[in-house]
Protein backbone atom coordinates (compact mmCIF):
# COMPACT_ATOMS: atom_id res chain seq x y z
CA UNK A 1 0.00 0.00 0.00
CA UNK A 2 2.84 2.31 0.95
CA UNK A 3 4.56 1.52 -2.33
CA UNK A 4 1.42 2.42 -4.30
CA UNK A 5 1.14 5.74 -2.48
CA UNK A 6 4.77 6.56 -3.15
CA UNK A 7 4.44 5.76 -6.85
CA UNK A 8 1.39 8.01 -7.19
CA UNK A 9 2.55 10.72 -4.77
CA UNK A 10 2.62 13.53 -7.34
CA UNK A 11 -0.82 12.65 -8.72
CA UNK A 12 -2.33 12.47 -5.22
CA UNK A 13 -0.81 15.84 -4.25
CA UNK A 14 -2.23 17.40 -7.42
CA UNK A 15 -5.72 16.03 -6.67
CA UNK A 16 -5.57 17.25 -3.08
CA UNK A 17 -4.45 20.72 -4.23
CA UNK A 18 -7.31 20.98 -6.75
CA UNK A 19 -9.89 19.88 -4.15
CA UNK A 20 -8.50 22.38 -1.65
CA UNK A 21 -8.77 25.23 -4.14
CA UNK A 22 -12.36 24.30 -5.05
CA UNK A 23 -13.33 24.08 -1.37
CA UNK A 24 -11.68 27.42 -0.64
CA UNK A 25 -13.49 29.17 -3.48
CA UNK A 26 -16.87 27.70 -2.52
CA UNK A 27 -16.59 28.22 1.25
CA UNK A 28 -15.25 31.75 1.08
CA UNK A 29 -17.41 32.99 -1.76
CA UNK A 30 -19.49 35.93 -0.36
CA UNK A 31 -22.42 34.81 -2.52
CA UNK A 32 -22.59 31.38 -0.87
CA UNK A 33 -21.21 31.99 2.62
CA UNK A 34 -24.50 33.32 4.09
CA UNK A 35 -26.23 30.15 2.94
CA UNK A 36 -24.01 27.88 5.01
CA UNK A 37 -25.85 28.52 8.27
CA UNK A 38 -29.30 27.30 9.12
CA UNK A 39 -30.22 30.61 10.79
CA UNK A 40 -31.58 32.33 7.69
CA UNK A 41 -34.18 34.91 8.76
CA UNK A 42 -35.00 36.58 5.43
CA UNK A 43 -34.25 36.93 1.75
CA UNK A 44 -33.77 40.11 -0.28
CA UNK A 45 -33.04 40.33 -4.01
CA UNK A 46 -32.96 36.52 -3.92
CA UNK A 47 -30.06 36.29 -1.47
CA UNK A 48 -30.27 35.14 2.14
CA UNK A 49 -30.01 37.33 5.23
CA UNK A 50 -28.82 35.57 8.38
CA UNK A 51 -29.27 36.37 12.04
CA UNK A 52 -25.66 37.58 12.14
CA UNK A 53 -26.43 40.01 9.28
CA UNK A 54 -29.41 41.42 11.20
CA UNK A 55 -27.41 41.82 14.40
CA UNK A 56 -24.71 43.64 12.45
CA UNK A 57 -27.35 45.99 11.00
CA UNK A 58 -28.69 46.65 14.51
CA UNK A 59 -25.19 47.77 15.52
CA UNK A 60 -25.05 50.01 12.43
CA UNK A 61 -28.36 51.58 13.49
CA UNK A 62 -26.94 52.26 16.96
CA UNK A 63 -23.77 53.69 15.42
CA UNK A 64 -25.78 56.06 13.21
CA UNK A 65 -27.56 57.29 16.35
CA UNK A 66 -24.27 57.78 18.17
CA UNK A 67 -22.92 59.76 15.19
CA UNK A 68 -26.00 62.01 15.15
CA UNK A 69 -26.90 61.01 11.57
CA UNK A 70 -30.56 61.85 12.10
CA UNK A 71 -31.14 62.84 8.46
CA UNK A 72 -30.02 59.36 7.35
CA UNK A 73 -32.19 57.72 10.03
CA UNK A 74 -35.21 59.81 9.04
CA UNK A 75 -34.80 59.12 5.32
CA UNK A 76 -34.54 55.37 5.93
CA UNK A 77 -37.47 55.23 8.35
CA UNK A 78 -35.31 54.86 11.46
CA UNK A 79 -37.13 57.51 13.49
CA UNK A 80 -40.47 56.48 14.93
CA UNK A 81 -42.26 56.27 18.27
CA UNK A 82 -42.26 52.51 17.77
CA UNK A 83 -38.53 51.83 18.03
CA UNK A 84 -38.89 48.21 16.95
CA UNK A 85 -40.63 49.33 13.75
CA UNK A 86 -38.02 52.06 13.24
CA UNK A 87 -35.24 49.48 13.48
CA UNK A 88 -37.05 47.13 11.07
CA UNK A 89 -37.59 49.91 8.51
CA UNK A 90 -34.00 51.15 8.76
CA UNK A 91 -32.48 47.71 8.21
CA UNK A 92 -34.45 46.80 5.07
CA UNK A 93 -34.44 50.31 3.58
CA UNK A 94 -30.67 50.51 4.08
CA UNK A 95 -30.11 47.23 2.27
CA UNK A 96 -32.41 48.33 -0.57
CA UNK A 97 -30.70 51.71 -0.83
CA UNK A 98 -27.23 50.14 -0.96
CA UNK A 99 -28.34 47.79 -3.76
CA UNK A 100 -29.91 50.62 -5.75
CA UNK A 101 -26.90 52.91 -5.25
CA UNK A 102 -24.70 50.20 -6.73
CA UNK A 103 -27.08 49.84 -9.69
CA UNK A 104 -27.00 53.62 -10.24
CA UNK A 105 -23.21 53.78 -9.95
CA UNK A 106 -23.35 56.06 -6.90
CA UNK A 107 -20.21 55.72 -4.80
CA UNK A 108 -18.87 58.60 -2.63
CA UNK A 109 -15.16 59.36 -2.87
CA UNK A 110 -12.75 59.07 0.05
CA UNK A 111 -12.39 62.87 0.17
CA UNK A 112 -16.17 63.31 0.38
CA UNK A 113 -16.36 60.81 3.24
CA UNK A 114 -13.50 62.49 5.09
CA UNK A 115 -15.09 65.92 4.65
CA UNK A 116 -18.42 64.67 5.97
CA UNK A 117 -16.77 63.05 9.00
CA UNK A 118 -14.97 66.28 9.87
CA UNK A 119 -18.29 68.15 9.72
CA UNK A 120 -20.00 65.86 12.27
CA UNK A 121 -20.80 67.80 15.45
CA UNK A 122 -19.74 64.90 17.69
CA UNK A 123 -16.16 65.30 16.44
CA UNK A 124 -15.98 69.09 16.70
CA UNK A 125 -14.81 71.63 19.29
CA UNK A 126 -15.82 75.25 18.72
CA UNK A 127 -16.92 74.39 15.19
CA UNK A 128 -13.62 72.78 14.23
CA UNK A 129 -12.73 69.11 13.77
CA UNK A 130 -11.13 67.76 16.95
CA UNK A 131 -8.89 64.68 16.38
CA UNK A 132 -8.98 63.95 20.12
CA UNK A 133 -12.75 63.59 20.12
CA UNK A 134 -12.54 61.41 17.03
CA UNK A 135 -10.04 59.04 18.66
CA UNK A 136 -12.10 58.93 21.87
CA UNK A 137 -15.19 58.00 19.84
CA UNK A 138 -13.30 55.19 18.13
CA UNK A 139 -12.25 53.79 21.51
CA UNK A 140 -15.52 54.25 23.43
CA UNK A 141 -18.14 53.64 20.74
CA UNK A 142 -16.59 51.41 18.08
CA UNK A 143 -14.41 49.11 20.20
CA UNK A 144 -17.17 47.75 22.48
CA UNK A 145 -19.33 47.03 19.41
CA UNK A 146 -16.53 45.11 17.72
CA UNK A 147 -16.38 47.80 15.01
CA UNK A 148 -13.47 49.63 13.37
CA UNK A 149 -13.16 52.86 11.42
CA UNK A 150 -14.46 50.96 8.38
CA UNK A 151 -17.97 50.64 9.87
CA UNK A 152 -18.01 54.35 10.74
CA UNK A 153 -17.02 55.23 7.18
CA UNK A 154 -19.74 52.89 5.84
CA UNK A 155 -22.43 54.77 7.79
CA UNK A 156 -21.17 58.08 6.37
CA UNK A 157 -20.98 56.51 2.91
CA UNK A 158 -24.66 55.56 3.24
CA UNK A 159 -25.58 59.11 4.28
CA UNK A 160 -23.87 60.49 1.15
CA UNK A 161 -25.51 57.85 -1.06
CA UNK A 162 -28.97 58.80 0.22
CA UNK A 163 -28.34 62.51 -0.38
CA UNK A 164 -27.18 61.79 -3.93
CA UNK A 165 -30.19 59.58 -4.69
CA UNK A 166 -32.53 62.24 -3.28
CA UNK A 167 -30.93 64.84 -5.52
CA UNK A 168 -31.38 62.62 -8.60
CA UNK A 169 -34.96 61.59 -7.82
CA UNK A 170 -36.03 65.10 -6.82
CA UNK A 171 -34.33 66.97 -9.66
CA UNK A 172 -37.57 67.79 -11.58
CA UNK A 173 -39.45 69.48 -8.68
CA UNK A 174 -40.05 73.22 -8.41
CA UNK A 175 -41.83 75.63 -6.06
CA UNK A 176 -44.44 77.94 -7.62
CA UNK A 177 -45.04 81.53 -6.53
CA UNK A 178 -48.54 80.59 -5.34
CA UNK A 179 -47.11 77.88 -3.10
CA UNK A 180 -44.56 80.28 -1.65
CA UNK A 181 -47.26 82.93 -0.99
CA UNK A 182 -49.42 80.36 0.75
CA UNK A 183 -46.61 79.17 2.99
CA UNK A 184 -45.55 82.80 3.65
CA UNK A 185 -48.72 83.19 5.72
CA UNK A 186 -46.75 81.88 8.68
CA UNK A 187 -45.25 85.41 8.83
CA UNK A 188 -48.63 87.19 8.84
CA UNK A 189 -50.17 88.11 12.20
CA UNK A 190 -53.82 87.19 12.67
CA UNK A 191 -56.66 88.11 15.03
CA UNK A 192 -58.92 85.13 15.64
CA UNK A 193 -61.61 83.83 17.98
CA UNK A 194 -62.50 80.29 18.89
CA UNK A 195 -65.15 78.17 20.58
CA UNK A 196 -64.42 74.77 22.11
CA UNK A 197 -66.42 71.55 22.40
CA UNK A 198 -65.62 69.18 25.27
CA UNK A 199 -65.53 65.44 24.66
CA UNK A 200 -65.91 64.75 28.38
CA UNK A 201 -69.34 66.38 28.34
CA UNK A 202 -70.47 63.88 25.68
CA UNK A 203 -69.21 60.70 27.34
CA UNK A 204 -71.84 58.27 28.55
CA UNK A 205 -71.40 55.62 31.26
CA UNK A 206 -73.70 53.18 29.45
CA UNK A 207 -72.35 49.62 29.09
CA UNK A 208 -72.04 47.82 25.78
CA UNK A 209 -74.44 44.96 25.15
CA UNK A 210 -73.52 41.37 24.27
CA UNK A 211 -74.83 42.00 20.75
CA UNK A 212 -72.56 45.02 20.36
CA UNK A 213 -69.55 43.07 21.61
CA UNK A 214 -70.32 40.21 19.22
CA UNK A 215 -70.74 42.60 16.28
CA UNK A 216 -67.52 44.42 17.21
CA UNK A 217 -65.68 41.08 17.37
CA UNK A 218 -67.00 40.00 13.96
CA UNK A 219 -66.13 43.31 12.27
CA UNK A 220 -62.65 43.69 13.78
CA UNK A 221 -61.66 40.03 14.20
CA UNK A 222 -58.50 40.08 12.02
CA UNK A 223 -57.16 43.12 13.91
CA UNK A 224 -57.98 41.77 17.39
CA UNK A 225 -54.96 39.62 18.06
CA UNK A 226 -52.65 38.88 20.92
CA UNK A 227 -49.17 39.56 19.48
CA UNK A 228 -46.42 36.98 19.67
CA UNK A 229 -44.58 37.15 22.98
CA UNK A 230 -41.44 35.49 24.18
CA UNK A 231 -39.60 34.73 27.38
CA UNK A 232 -35.85 34.31 27.73
CA UNK A 233 -33.31 33.29 30.28
CA UNK A 234 -30.33 35.58 30.36
CA UNK A 235 -27.02 36.21 32.05
CA UNK A 236 -25.98 39.80 32.58
CA UNK A 237 -22.37 40.98 32.56
CA UNK A 238 -21.64 44.48 33.89
CA UNK A 239 -18.85 46.37 35.68
CA UNK A 240 -18.96 45.85 39.47
CA UNK A 241 -21.66 47.96 41.10
CA UNK A 242 -20.58 50.71 43.48
CA UNK A 243 -17.29 51.44 41.76
CA UNK A 244 -16.48 54.99 40.72
CA UNK A 245 -17.50 55.48 37.06
CA UNK A 246 -14.53 55.36 34.72
CA UNK A 247 -13.91 57.65 31.77
CA UNK A 248 -11.83 57.55 28.62
CA UNK A 249 -9.37 54.71 28.14
CA UNK A 250 -10.06 53.25 31.58
CA UNK A 251 -13.75 52.86 30.75
CA UNK A 252 -12.96 51.24 27.40
CA UNK A 253 -10.60 48.72 29.02
CA UNK A 254 -13.14 47.89 31.73
CA UNK A 255 -15.96 47.38 29.22
CA UNK A 256 -13.74 45.28 26.98
CA UNK A 257 -12.94 43.02 29.94
CA UNK A 258 -16.66 42.55 30.63
CA UNK A 259 -17.37 41.97 26.92
CA UNK A 260 -14.64 39.30 26.77
CA UNK A 261 -16.21 37.49 29.73
CA UNK A 262 -19.61 37.59 28.03
CA UNK A 263 -18.14 36.27 24.77
CA UNK A 264 -16.44 33.38 26.57
CA UNK A 265 -19.73 32.47 28.26
CA UNK A 266 -21.68 32.69 24.97
CA UNK A 267 -19.21 30.33 23.29
CA UNK A 268 -19.40 27.83 26.15
CA UNK A 269 -23.22 28.05 26.35
CA UNK A 270 -23.49 27.26 22.64
CA UNK A 271 -21.20 24.23 22.83
CA UNK A 272 -22.50 22.71 26.11
CA UNK A 273 -25.68 24.03 27.72
CA UNK A 274 -26.78 27.42 29.03
CA UNK A 275 -27.33 26.16 32.59
CA UNK A 276 -24.06 24.22 32.74
CA UNK A 277 -22.09 27.20 31.43
CA UNK A 278 -23.67 29.44 34.08
CA UNK A 279 -22.92 26.98 36.88
CA UNK A 280 -19.33 26.57 35.69
CA UNK A 281 -18.84 30.33 35.72
CA UNK A 282 -20.71 30.95 38.97
CA UNK A 283 -23.19 33.13 37.13
CA UNK A 284 -26.82 33.82 37.98
CA UNK A 285 -29.47 33.06 35.36
CA UNK A 286 -32.42 35.45 35.30
CA UNK A 287 -35.77 34.82 33.59
CA UNK A 288 -37.74 37.55 31.85
CA UNK A 289 -41.52 37.89 31.82
CA UNK A 290 -43.28 37.37 28.49
CA UNK A 291 -42.66 40.40 26.25
CA UNK A 292 -43.54 41.53 22.74
CA UNK A 293 -41.29 42.83 19.96
CA UNK A 294 -40.97 46.25 21.63
CA UNK A 295 -39.93 44.70 24.94
CA UNK A 296 -43.25 45.50 26.61
CA UNK A 297 -45.43 43.04 28.52
CA UNK A 298 -49.01 42.82 27.27
CA UNK A 299 -51.68 41.43 29.63
CA UNK A 300 -54.37 39.32 27.97
CA UNK A 301 -57.31 41.34 26.68
CA UNK A 302 -55.54 44.66 27.23
CA UNK A 303 -54.62 47.11 24.49
CA UNK A 304 -52.11 49.06 26.56
CA UNK A 305 -48.81 47.33 27.16
CA UNK A 306 -46.72 48.04 30.19
CA UNK A 307 -43.72 50.27 29.56
CA UNK A 308 -40.74 48.05 28.69
CA UNK A 309 -37.85 47.86 31.14
CA UNK A 310 -34.67 49.40 29.66
CA UNK A 311 -32.99 45.98 29.35
CA UNK A 312 -35.97 44.26 27.65
CA UNK A 313 -36.39 47.21 25.30
CA UNK A 314 -32.85 46.71 24.01
CA UNK A 315 -32.88 42.91 24.13
CA UNK A 316 -36.21 42.32 22.39
CA UNK A 317 -34.98 42.73 18.76
CA UNK A 318 -32.31 40.05 19.29
CA UNK A 319 -34.65 37.81 21.30
CA UNK A 320 -37.10 37.69 18.39
CA UNK A 321 -34.35 36.42 16.07
CA UNK A 322 -33.75 33.31 18.20
CA UNK A 323 -35.15 29.95 17.10
CA UNK A 324 -35.53 26.49 18.61
CA UNK A 325 -32.59 25.26 16.55
CA UNK A 326 -30.50 28.31 17.52
CA UNK A 327 -31.77 29.34 20.97
CA UNK A 328 -28.64 31.05 22.36
CA UNK A 329 -27.78 34.58 21.26
CA UNK A 330 -24.47 36.25 20.62
CA UNK A 331 -23.35 38.92 23.08
CA UNK A 332 -25.75 41.88 23.15
CA UNK A 333 -24.71 45.27 24.52
CA UNK A 334 -27.15 47.51 26.37
CA UNK A 335 -25.51 50.61 27.77
CA UNK A 336 -22.51 49.50 29.83
CA UNK A 337 -23.90 45.98 30.30
CA UNK A 338 -23.64 42.87 28.11
CA UNK A 339 -26.18 40.05 27.86
CA UNK A 340 -26.37 36.50 26.54
CA UNK A 341 -29.91 35.18 25.99
CA UNK A 342 -31.51 31.77 25.70
CA UNK A 343 -34.99 31.38 24.25
CA UNK A 344 -37.25 29.57 26.72
CA UNK A 345 -40.81 30.12 25.51
CA UNK A 346 -42.64 31.36 22.42
CA UNK A 347 -46.30 32.31 22.71
CA UNK A 348 -47.61 32.38 19.16
CA UNK A 349 -49.79 35.18 17.91
CA UNK A 350 -53.47 34.29 18.34
CA UNK A 351 -56.93 35.84 17.96
CA UNK A 352 -58.51 37.28 21.12
CA UNK A 353 -61.55 35.56 22.58
CA UNK A 354 -64.86 37.40 22.92
CA UNK A 355 -64.31 37.80 26.66
CA UNK A 356 -60.85 39.27 26.03
CA UNK A 357 -62.41 41.58 23.45
CA UNK A 358 -65.16 42.82 25.80
CA UNK A 359 -63.10 45.52 27.64
CA UNK A 360 -61.64 46.66 24.32
CA UNK A 361 -65.12 46.92 22.80
CA UNK A 362 -66.38 48.86 25.84
CA UNK A 363 -63.61 51.45 25.46
CA UNK A 364 -63.78 51.80 21.69
CA UNK A 365 -67.57 51.77 21.36
CA UNK A 366 -67.94 54.16 24.28
CA UNK A 367 -65.43 56.54 22.72
CA UNK A 368 -67.13 56.18 19.32
CA UNK A 369 -70.56 57.05 20.79
CA UNK A 370 -69.11 60.04 22.64
CA UNK A 371 -67.37 61.31 19.49
CA UNK A 372 -70.55 60.93 17.44
CA UNK A 373 -72.61 62.83 20.02
CA UNK A 374 -69.95 65.55 20.23
CA UNK A 375 -69.93 65.92 16.43
CA UNK A 376 -73.72 66.26 16.30
CA UNK A 377 -73.76 68.93 19.00
CA UNK A 378 -70.85 70.83 17.44
CA UNK A 379 -72.36 70.79 13.94
CA UNK A 380 -75.68 72.04 15.29
CA UNK A 381 -74.01 74.83 17.29
CA UNK A 382 -71.81 75.94 14.35
CA UNK A 383 -74.83 75.96 12.01
CA UNK A 384 -76.68 78.13 14.52
CA UNK A 385 -73.71 80.53 14.70
CA UNK A 386 -73.48 80.78 10.90
CA UNK A 387 -77.19 81.51 10.66
CA UNK A 388 -76.97 84.26 13.30
CA UNK A 389 -73.92 85.81 11.57
CA UNK A 390 -75.72 85.84 8.22
CA UNK A 391 -78.43 87.87 9.99
CA UNK A 392 -75.91 90.53 10.96
CA UNK A 393 -74.67 89.40 14.36
CA UNK A 394 -70.97 89.37 15.26
CA UNK A 395 -69.23 86.05 15.89
CA UNK A 396 -69.06 86.78 19.63
CA UNK A 397 -72.79 87.53 19.89
CA UNK A 398 -73.73 84.54 17.73
CA UNK A 399 -71.58 82.19 19.83
CA UNK A 400 -73.04 83.60 23.06
CA UNK A 401 -76.55 83.02 21.73
CA UNK A 402 -75.55 79.36 21.07
CA UNK A 403 -74.36 79.07 24.68
CA UNK A 404 -70.65 78.84 23.84
CA UNK A 405 -67.90 80.93 25.50
CA UNK A 406 -65.52 82.71 23.11
CA UNK A 407 -61.76 83.11 23.49
CA UNK A 408 -59.97 85.84 21.51
CA UNK A 409 -56.39 85.74 20.17
CA UNK A 410 -54.82 88.99 18.93
CA UNK A 411 -51.58 89.45 16.98
CA UNK A 412 -51.03 85.71 16.70
CA UNK A 413 -47.94 84.96 14.59
CA UNK A 414 -47.94 81.36 13.27
CA UNK A 415 -44.15 81.32 12.84
CA UNK A 416 -43.49 82.29 16.46
CA UNK A 417 -41.73 79.68 18.53
CA UNK A 418 -43.31 80.86 21.78
CA UNK A 419 -46.94 79.92 21.11
CA UNK A 420 -48.80 77.75 23.62
CA UNK A 421 -50.30 74.46 22.37
CA UNK A 422 -53.75 76.09 22.15
CA UNK A 423 -52.35 79.07 20.21
CA UNK A 424 -50.55 76.69 17.84
CA UNK A 425 -53.86 74.90 17.10
CA UNK A 426 -55.62 78.20 16.33
CA UNK A 427 -52.72 79.53 14.23
CA UNK A 428 -52.56 76.33 12.17
CA UNK A 429 -56.30 76.48 11.52
CA UNK A 430 -56.03 80.02 10.07
CA UNK A 431 -53.34 79.16 7.50
CA UNK A 432 -55.85 78.45 4.68
CA UNK A 433 -58.54 80.92 5.83
CA UNK A 434 -59.60 84.36 4.69
CA UNK A 435 -60.94 87.04 7.09
CA UNK A 436 -64.61 86.48 7.90
CA UNK A 437 -64.48 82.69 7.53
CA UNK A 438 -65.50 80.17 10.20
CA UNK A 439 -64.17 76.60 10.24
CA UNK A 440 -66.14 73.44 10.89
CA UNK A 441 -65.31 71.57 14.08
CA UNK A 442 -61.64 70.58 14.17
CA UNK A 443 -61.10 67.46 16.35
CA UNK A 444 -58.41 67.39 19.02
CA UNK A 445 -57.57 65.31 22.09
CA UNK A 446 -60.02 67.21 24.30
CA UNK A 447 -62.91 67.11 21.82
CA UNK A 448 -62.77 69.85 19.19
CA UNK A 449 -62.85 73.55 18.40
CA UNK A 450 -63.93 75.99 15.68
CA UNK A 451 -62.00 79.12 14.66
CA UNK A 452 -63.26 82.42 13.26
CA UNK A 453 -60.65 84.59 11.49
CA UNK A 454 -61.27 88.28 12.21
CA UNK A 455 -58.28 89.88 10.52
CA UNK A 456 -55.03 89.03 8.75
CA UNK A 457 -52.22 91.58 8.69
CA UNK A 458 -49.85 91.69 5.69
CA UNK A 459 -46.33 90.30 6.20
CA UNK A 460 -43.62 92.92 6.81
CA UNK A 461 -40.64 93.45 4.53
CA UNK A 462 -38.33 91.39 6.71
CA UNK A 463 -40.70 88.42 6.42
CA UNK A 464 -41.00 88.80 2.65
CA UNK A 465 -37.22 88.64 2.42
CA UNK A 466 -37.46 85.07 3.71
CA UNK A 467 -39.36 83.88 0.64
CA UNK A 468 -36.22 82.29 -0.78
CA UNK A 469 -35.88 80.24 2.40
CA UNK A 470 -39.54 79.20 2.10
CA UNK A 471 -39.01 78.06 -1.48
CA UNK A 472 -36.05 75.95 -0.31
CA UNK A 473 -38.22 74.32 2.36
CA UNK A 474 -40.96 73.57 -0.14
CA UNK A 475 -38.45 72.00 -2.53
CA UNK A 476 -36.94 69.91 0.27
CA UNK A 477 -40.38 68.67 1.27
CA UNK A 478 -41.26 67.72 -2.30
CA UNK A 479 -37.92 66.00 -2.85
CA UNK A 480 -38.33 63.99 0.32
CA UNK A 481 -41.81 62.91 -0.81
CA UNK A 482 -40.43 61.79 -4.18
CA UNK A 483 -37.59 59.92 -2.48
CA UNK A 484 -39.99 58.07 -0.19
CA UNK A 485 -42.11 57.13 -3.22
CA UNK A 486 -39.02 55.91 -5.07
CA UNK A 487 -37.88 53.93 -2.01
CA UNK A 488 -41.30 52.28 -1.73
CA UNK A 489 -41.14 51.06 -5.35
CA UNK A 490 -37.51 49.96 -4.91
CA UNK A 491 -38.47 48.01 -1.81
CA UNK A 492 -41.27 46.24 -3.67
CA UNK A 493 -38.78 45.23 -6.35
CA UNK A 494 -36.43 43.80 -3.68
CA UNK A 495 -39.00 41.06 -2.89
CA UNK A 496 -38.17 41.02 0.81
CA UNK A 497 -39.39 37.91 2.60
CA UNK A 498 -39.08 37.82 6.39
CA UNK A 499 -39.89 34.46 7.99
CA UNK A 500 -43.44 33.67 6.80
CA UNK A 501 -44.38 37.18 5.69
CA UNK A 502 -43.53 39.05 2.49
CA UNK A 503 -42.90 42.83 2.32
Amino acid sequence: MITILRKNQRVLMLVIAVLTIIAFIWLYNPATTPELGSNTVATIYGRTVTQADIEREIKNFQLALALGQFRLLEDLGGISRDENRALDEFIWNRLVMQHQAKELGIEPTDSQIAGHIKAITVFQTNGQFDPGKYKAFLLEQLGPRGFTELQLENVIRDALRVERIKAIVGAPVAASEAEVREVARIYEKVNAQEVRFSLAASESPSEVTDEEVKSFHEQNGPALIMPETRSVEYVKFAPPAGEKPLEGRGKVDALQKVADAASAFAEQASSTSFAQAAVAGGLAIQTSPDFDRSGATLPAGDESSQAPAPDLKNLAPSAFLLTESSPVSDVIQSGDAFFVLKLTRVNAQRPLTIEEVRPIAARRLGARKAEGLLRERAEAAIAKIREAMSGGKSFSDAAAAAGLPVQTFNDLLPSSGTLSPKEQEVAAATMLMEPGQLTAMIPNSEGGFAVYLSERAPADEAALAKKADLATRILESKRRLLFMTWLSFARDAAKIKVASRQQ
